[in-house]
């Protein structure tokens, strides 16, 4: 029976070693932090050898308590995955109001009449019936 274990091949991921899978997503996670993230646990461990004491730390690394706290709660919430970057990006991009038609229209005419002011390009678009979301022009 070299090579089995009760039966079957011995393997990392199955029945024999439950909970494989999921540590070795957690291990894939963790190889993919960044530069602040990886700096972030150099912080958190040398908070933790140095007696936990957030003032020392946050002075020593140049930081405020309340991020070193931050750090802190993420950690403890969520491991090492809690320390990555979170998006920046806005969860709700502004949409732009004015019609694509009138957009058209409006570059149209200015490349024709360059010297013509906002104002009679609006009168203009009025008499063609084309109208600004807002029902006046802006910009």
């Amino acid at each position: 029976m070299k090579g089995r274990y009760n039966g079957c091949r011995m393997t990392i991921y199955g029945s024999i070693f439950p909970g494989a899978v999921s540590i070795a997503r957690r291990a894939k996670k963790v190889e993919e932090l960044t530069i602040k993230a990886k700096f972030r646990i150099k912080v958190l461990n040398w908070h933790k050898q140095h007696g936990s004491n957030i003032s020392l730390t946050a002075r020593h690394f140049g930081l405020t308590r309340l991020t070193v706290r931050s750090w802190i709660r993420k950690f403890k919430q969520s491991g090492i995955i809690g320390l990555k970057d979170k998006s920046h990006r806005p969860k709700n991009l502004r949409r732009p109001t004015t019609p694509m038609e009138t957009v058209i229209e409006v570059i149209k005419l200015r490349k024709t009449y360059p010297a013509w002011s906002k104002y009679k390009i609006q009168k203009i678009l009025e008499g063609k019936s084309i109208l600004f979301s807002s029902g006046e022009y802006s910009g």
